[in-house]
């Protein structure tokens, strides 16, 4: 089993010094820590501990404690299984003690063991354990296991090493549903090896040949080696400190992206960049000695640094609900932020004011791809409350996502999830079966959510019909604006309407109706409407023109429903047939045309006695329909 270890506490108290006597390998892997004696950047080591045969693979990150360097420390926490908190026995409780304990707090590091170090040097090691112990009263680690240690004269480490162990065995296996991530500390490029990139690998595996992605700068490269621990492996499992050589991932250098400290490594087509995070935000109740930013409140519009994995970036807060937010606090916020970053969901996350004195809070993110808009309304609130209730399961991330957006993607229902494709299509068809959401195709949607959109569509056809029972159908384009209207996501009506047009609802050209729906004409327009029925019916094939018959709007309205209803046949704009006398005038053509074989247009004009202006739409309509055809300047029966 592999796991990661990471070192916590105040500069000088002895964190690399004991990670040397855990390993025999010195962290300080620098020239200019070598000589200040004092750890800048993140530092690296391992060691192997058995119990009954099976081993146990530990890779240790050593950070910095020095407050000028606590960015690189957030680096190197964010993916710790066990933290061992350093606290020197002649020294005892220090600010950077207390600002590292804020960040693991923020970080959800919960598996801490405390070594007293330098336990030779204190005149009464049971009394100092005590006074850090008063000092840890109402934190998180109130109750932690305390080991007094010693890296020079070798007391207590193998009480530690003991402690270690009995941890790692409590840890949980190895997640098989994540998605492979490694946030990149460190990048280089040896002579003619090409890229390598180092960091701590979580989630899935990632293998020699595979296709990996740099995100957020969206760069694939192949794999061509992996080491762990100067170790050449086929294969890198979660737990591991992981180096790979990528020989085609450029650097980032300036005016050409490429990876960097703060990049994520997975797989491509995986995560997408983002620049706004909706949050849920905590700050410690308790200062740091020297950090005035700590007690102060912390300003809605405030500029702050968010460190998130290896990365580091500039961001607005825009808190929810709140002006300020005092030490103690909580509130949901949203992060917008100046550069690019690849997160998901239930990533931990920590942030210190813009001028990097003090840490502020920390908390987790509930979107990882949030959107500006609107973020302080009450349903934007009544979400990321939801959210927050269970931000690390699959089924619920999915049942309020839909409860945001009302129809997702089946293959991606949830953007920057760190579940797998194949967890996510897992738990979706569950879902289905429990009929906790509805699928469509290739789509989902919430259930009452359905039932209201449905529900919605429905009324708003019956409406129209109702104010309109005149008009044999909606007009589409109308139908969907309402839908809208009606707070109904743009992207149901499609799925809105094959529902609708399968259960009793009918779709003309472009037009909706109920097909229980039947043309009706307004009381007031019944006695215009006969009128203009029973003049063109008198007038036979001799019709006066449109505008004498409809001069009024009551008029317009009246004809405009007889010829819908099929009462009057328009065979042009211009030129109206009772219906009738369109049968009669047809019956006719096809008995002069069966007698004659065929007829030009004024020979049929003579025979059945009309004009010009009503013959010859009369024609074009009888050839649309299939019973005549035009050759030359005749007509024939179509055969």
């Amino acid at each position: 089993m592999h796991c990661i270890l990471g070192t916590a506490g105040h500069i000088d108290h002895g964190k690399s010094s004991l990670v040397k006597a855990l390993t025999g390998i010195d962290p300080d892997r620098l020239p200019e820590e070598k000589k200040r004696g004092v750890t800048i950047e993140l530092g690296f080591a391992h060691m192997s501990l058995e119990d009954k045969a099976k081993q146990h693979e530990i890779g240790i990150i050593d950070v910095p404690g020095h407050a000028d360097f606590v960015n690189n420390m957030v680096a190197g926490v964010g993916s710790l299984d066990l933290a061992v908190f350093i606290v020197a026995a002649d020294d005892g409780w220090m600010p950077q003690s207390e600002e590292h304990l804020h960040i693991l707090n923020y970080l959800g590091v919960e598996n801490v063991i405390i070594a007293l170090t330098k336990a030779d040097l204190a005149e009464d090691i049971e009394f100092t354990e005590e006074l850090i112990r008063d000092e840890l009263t109402g934190t998180s680690l109130e109750e932690a296991t305390i080991i007094p240690v010693s890296s020079i004269t070798g007391q207590g480490i193998d009480t530690l090493k003991t402690e270690i162990l009995t941890r790692i065995k409590l840890l949980k296996q190895s997640p098989k549903n994540l998605i492979p991530r490694l946030s990149v500390d460190r990048t280089f490029s040896p002579t003619g090896v090409g890229t390598v990139i180092t960091g701590t690998l979580t989630g899935g595996n990632i293998s020699k040949g595979d296709t990996i992605c740099c995100t957020p700068e969206q760069i694939n490269s192949n794999i061509r080696g992996i080491q762990n621990h100067s170790s050449q492996l086929d294969t890198a499992t979660h737990g591991m400190r992981t180096a790979l050589n990528a020989p085609d991932l450029p650097l980032n250098e300036r005016g050409k992206p490429g990876v960097q400290r703060g990049s994520v490594i997975t797989t491509p087509n995986t995560l997408t960049q983002t620049s706004t995070l909706d949050i849920s935000l905590t700050r410690q109740e308790r200062s740091i000695r020297g950090q005035s930013a700590t007690k102060r409140q912390l300003k809605h519009t405030e500029t702050i640094i968010l460190h998130h994995g290896t990365s580091r970036t500039r961001a607005r807060i825009i808190l929810h609900s709140h002006t300020q937010l005092a030490p103690g606090d909580s509130c949901y916020a949203q992060l917008r932020l100046e550069e690019p970053i690849s997160a998901c969901i239930g990533d931990r996350f920590v942030i210190r004011d813009g001028a990097q004195q003090g840490t502020l809070g920390g908390g987790i993110i509930l979107d990882a791809l949030a959107e500006p808009r609107q973020f302080r309304t009450q349903t934007r609130l009544n979400f990321l409350t939801q959210r927050a209730e269970n931000p690390d399961n699959l089924r619920h991330l999915i049942i309020t996502e839909l409860k945001k957006s009302p129809i997702l993607n089946t293959n991606k229902p949830i953007t920057n999830s760190p579940f797998t494709t194949e967890y996510t299509k897992q738990q979706i068809n569950k879902l289905i079966k429990e009929k906790k959401i509805t699928n469509r195709g290739d789509h989902i949607i919430d259930p009452a959510g359905w039932k209201t959109a449905i529900n919605t569509a429905t009324n708003i056809i019956s409406s129209f019909h109702k104010n309109h029972p005149d008009t044999p159908t909606m007009p589409i384009e109308e139908w969907r604006n309402q839908l809208i209207e009606n707070s109904i996501h743009p992207s149901l009506s499609d799925h809105i309407e094959k529902h609708l047009t399968a259960n009793g609802f009918n779709k003309i050209k472009d037009g909706i109706a109920s097909a229980e729906h039947s043309l009706e004409l307004p009381d007031n327009l019944q006695i215009t409407a006969n009128k203009i029925l029973a003049t063109l019916k008198s007038a036979g094939l001799q019709p006066p023109p449109r505008v004498e018959l409809a001069d009024t709007p009551d008029a317009q309205q009246a004809l405009t429903f007889l010829i819908r209803s099929g009462k009057i046949i328009e065979l042009d704009p211009k030129a109206l047939l009772e219906t009738s006398q369109f049968e009669i005038a047809k019956q006719a053509i096809i008995a002069h045309l069966t007698n004659t074989q065929k007829a030009t247009a004024s020979e049929i004009r003579q025979q059945i006695g009309t004009t010009r202006k009503v013959l010859m739409p009369l024609l074009e309509r009888l050839d649309t329909e299939g019973i005549t055809v035009r050759t030359d300047d005749y007509r024939q029966l179509k055969q």
